[in-house]
């Protein structure tokens, strides 16, 4: 139990030094970090240097062996085509007076004697086999395009071939017979087994686990040890056509294990018709770069010892230290809790007495600095307050300013507007006053009555027309703070073009409205939204002074639902190219008088960013320009109550 709790002690203690906040663990930390950082990096290109050697030893072997197979393998195929093209040549086969039994007898002597084909067969020139070692040996061969080179005079050797009855795996020699006058006249077919291509590429190892493989020019493996492999593409060939390149490494994963390969092509001494053929020497990756696996687990076993070291060392140096510095870490801990006003008392050795004194000098300087900082904080608060408010004013009277310029342009229009019904006002005042001015008898009195009562309800009547026409534009002219809520963009534009109707009939402007109904309300405020619109007519009509159409869209924005889009096309003269990127910059002072061709749309502009909304314009000389402002829609807010509620927006055509 003793022995428990020692062992319980002595790591509790060790891990408290190895903390980054002991001075322990700051000494040791550092170190280790540094061993680490700089162990790792020279292990890292320790490693990659070995393992760079050991992949190009391990290339060089791999080359060297498939190399060495692919010359032998090279020699037996020129030697058997030799042998096939000597007996070929030879007087009882080639002359046209030995019986078939004569050559027969004599291809199986030849045959024994090289122990090189399995079968030989005489074929003549229309490709029906003459005779054969093997008695089930027949078939047509004038298709075949070996025969037909061999019938063209060059002897050739054919790729690997299948042979099923029975199953066998040969190479075929086709080698023309000649007659004496140098014609051919038949064709000689040697069948070649594989058998002495495995039995060599048995025979050669590369390392301890190591192997070869004879594979065609599409990576299916011809030849190897493994003949269960026959004809199945080797692992790293892939889907592709295209081989690696050779004499290199070839580094792949087969069922989870890592292997190395490196391909060395065949050079065919003979005249070969089938694919290239390939030697690959194949050795695991464990074999290959075992030396630099070892040198890496000895370069950590040697960082492990280092790191052993320094912490035993770190914790004796650390375990003496603490104590005398441990006032220290806790003053230093006040301060970073924000306990600027701590002091240390006085400290020895002399070097951490003066580091005391540093430190409460450095402390009492924070001290003052911080309240220094939350006074200017604080005077830098009632500054940007004291800014906010003045920018808001500033807005605010460029908005209204906004507002009286643009009633400045309908005021004539309206006051022309309000004669229509002052003076039917005079006219029903005066035609009362003599209804009732004429003597009347009893019997007439009832129907004079009538008609001055008629008299003024048509006075009642057009009097509050004036009186709507005068409401209507107190109570755009009229500034109130913006405030955002749901509005109606249908009703608003009716209560606007209701403003400027009037002003656009005496300009000879021709109103079209297509107002599409059902549209959510947005996100918005009545009466800016008023000024914007009106801003969007006025500059239409200013560039209409001849006069023109005027349409005034609204619809739900295409492929975005959550917005609505209002839409201003006049038929005027359009905005040149250059002028179109500055359309919404601030007029010159000339311009903004009213002497340019269109309103200064700058404030417009603000006031649709204000919105969150967008605006942006399209224009062709000569044709007409079209403002399209799209606003967000609303996130299921009531509508905003508005004060020209019953106005009615104009049906355009």
């Amino acid at each position: 139990m003793k022995l428990q709790q020692s062992r319980k002690t002595i790591w509790r203690l060790i891990l408290t030094g190895l903390s980054p906040r002991s001075v322990a663990g700051s000494i040791i930390l550092p170190i280790v970090l540094v061993t680490l950082i700089a162990g790792s990096a020279a292990i890292t290109v320790g490693t990659d240097y070995m393992a760079r050697s050991a992949a190009k030893n391990a290339e060089i072997r791999l080359d060297g062996v498939a190399t060495q197979a692919a010359d032998q393998i090279g020699s037996l195929l020129a030697r058997s085509l030799g042998d096939a093209s000597m007996l070929s040549q030879d007087t009882v086969i080639s002359s046209p007076d030995t019986t078939t039994a004569e050559k027969l007898a004599e291809m199986k002597r030849i045959q024994m004697f090289f122990g090189t084909f399995e079968n030989v067969a005489l074929v003549d020139t229309n490709g029906n086999v003459i005779t054969s070692t093997d008695d089930n040996y027949s078939g047509q061969w004038g298709n075949n395009s070996l025969f037909q080179r061999a019938i063209g005079g060059v002897p050739s050797m054919s790729d690997t071939t299948i042979s099923t009855d029975p199953y066998t795996l040969a190479i075929q020699i086709a080698s023309p017979v000649m007659d004496s006058n140098s014609r051919v006249s038949s064709v000689l077919i040697a069948q070649m087994s594989m058998e002495n291509i495995w039995q060599m590429i048995k025979r050669v190892k590369v390392g301890a686990t190591g192997y070869v493989c004879l594979i065609d020019g599409s990576g299916n493996i011809i030849a190897g040890p493994d003949q269960a492999k026959l004809f199945q593409k080797i692992v790293f060939a892939g889907d592709g056509s295209s081989m690696p390149p050779e004499h290199q490494m070839i580094q792949y994963n087969q069922d989870g294990t890592k292997m190395c390969a490196v391909v060395a092509g065949i050079t065919m001494l003979v005249p070969w018709s089938g694919d290239k053929w390939s030697f690959v020497g194949i050795m695991p990756a464990s074999e290959a770069f075992a030396p630099a696996n070892e040198v890496t687990k000895v370069s950590w076993i040697i960082i492990g010892i280092l790191i052993f070291l320094f912490v035993v060392v770190g914790l004796v140096l650390g375990r003496t230290l603490s104590n005398k510095i441990r006032t220290l870490t806790r003053g230093t801990a006040e301060i970073a809790n924000g306990n600027l006003s701590h002091r240390l008392p006085p400290m020895q050795p002399k070097d951490l007495g003066q580091l005391a004194d540093s430190f409460n000098s450095m402390a009492a300087r924070l001290e003052t600095s911080s309240a220094e900082i939350a006074k200017w904080n604080a005077h830098l608060a009632e500054q940007i307050e004291a800014k906010t408010k003045e920018l808001e004013k500033l807005m605010a009277s460029k908005v209204q300013s906004e507002r009286l310029s643009a009633m400045g342009y309908i005021a004539a229009s309206v006051a022309h507007e309000l004669n229509d019904p002052l003076t039917a006002i005079s006219g029903y005042a005066q035609l009362g006053a003599k209804e009732l001015d004429k003597p009347h008898s009893p019997q007439e009195m009832p129907n004079t009555l009538n008609n001055a009562s008629e008299y003024f309800k048509n006075i009642e009547r057009e009097l509050q027309r004036s009186k709507n026409i005068i409401r209507k534009l107190i109570s755009f002219v009229r500034y109130s703070k913006a405030s955002s809520g749901a509005v109606d963009v249908n009703q608003v534009v009716g209560d606007t073009l209701s403003i400027a109707r009037h002003h656009l009939e005496i300009n000879k402007v021709e109103l079209l409205t297509q107002l599409q109904p059902d549209l959510p309300p947005v996100s918005s405020d009545t009466r800016q939204l008023q000024q914007i619109f009106l801003n969007m007519i006025l500059n239409a009509q200013k560039a209409m002074p001849q006069g023109g159409k005027l349409n005034v869209e609204t619809r739900r924005h295409d492929g975005n639902g959550h917005r609505v889009e209002v839409f201003f096309s006049d038929t005027g003269g359009g905005i040149s190219p250059e002028s179109l990127d500055k359309i919404f910059e601030p007029l010159p002072s000339a311009e903004a008088e009213g002497q340019g061709t269109r309103f200064d749309l700058s404030i417009t502009h603000d006031l649709v960013k204000q919105l969150g909304g967008e605006i942006r314009v399209k224009s062709e000389t000569g044709v007409g320009t079209t403002f399209i402002i799209s606003l967000p829609v609303a996130d299921g807010s009531p509508l905003e109550n508005k004060t020209n509620s019953g106005t009615t927006p104009l049906n355009g055509s």
